[in-house]
């Protein structure tokens, strides 16, 4: 596995490789009635990932979601004094990851290739898988502010997934761009109690 470069936000492809690795600072708001955020400490943030991992199931995950538990694990690992947790769920991750390869490999399919897009005339993210749209996130943007409005699943693909990884990608897409993120749809709403470490990057109306 190659090695994940520390502090990167990354997304992209479930069979190309890439990790989801967690944002270590929140979005600026440029709310002069919003206080500031401060960002969790290093400490409390891999506390948050071992918190997290506890209750992740492997069996269930995707693959873009198994190779970002492995990224966080693997940071975790790296270091002189490594949890005993971090090293067992790293070891789950990988060794889903691999028997899934020996699965594709023995039945002579690939894992489904995810491609994000951010359709600005359309007003929406787009996921794609192998080639065919599977679901998107309509938003507004206006004066520095992205609120995502709406998810659609087409038939086929819900109870997948999917739409967990298409919030995600907006939600690091709007860090990214420092734009204030706003989840004003129940998709998003949920994503973000499911998934407290991006809390931060985001607020309801």
């Amino acid at each position: 596995m190659t090695e994940p470069s520390p502090g990167a936000a990354v997304t992209g492809t479930a069979g190309g490789g890439a990790l989801h690795a967690l944002p270590s600072e929140p979005a600026f708001s440029g709310d002069p009635g919003v206080d500031a955020v401060v960002p969790p400490t290093k400490r409390e943030r891999e506390a948050q990932w071992l918190a997290d991992a506890a209750g992740f199931d492997v069996g269930t995950a995707t693959l873009a979601e198994l190779r970002g538990l492995a990224d966080r694990m693997f940071r975790l690992v790296d270091d002189a004094f490594p949890p005993d947790q971090a090293r067992e769920r790293y070891a789950a991750a990988v060794g889903e990851i691999e028997r899934r390869a020996r699965r594709d490999a023995r039945t002579g399919t690939s894992a489904s290739r995810e491609v994000f897009k951010d359709s600005v005339l359309g007003s929406r993210f787009e996921l794609f898988v192998d080639g065919g749209l599977a679901a998107y996130l309509e938003y507004a943007l206006a004066g520095g502010r992205l609120t995502l409005q709406a998810l659609v699943e087409l038939p086929g693909s819900e109870r997948r997934g999917l739409g967990g990884a298409l919030v995600r990608h907006a939600v690091l897409s709007a860090h990214k761009r420092r734009l204030d993120l706003v989840a004003g749809c129940s998709a998003a709403r949920r994503f973000l109690q499911e998934n407290p470490q991006y809390r931060t990057l985001a607020r309801t109306p």
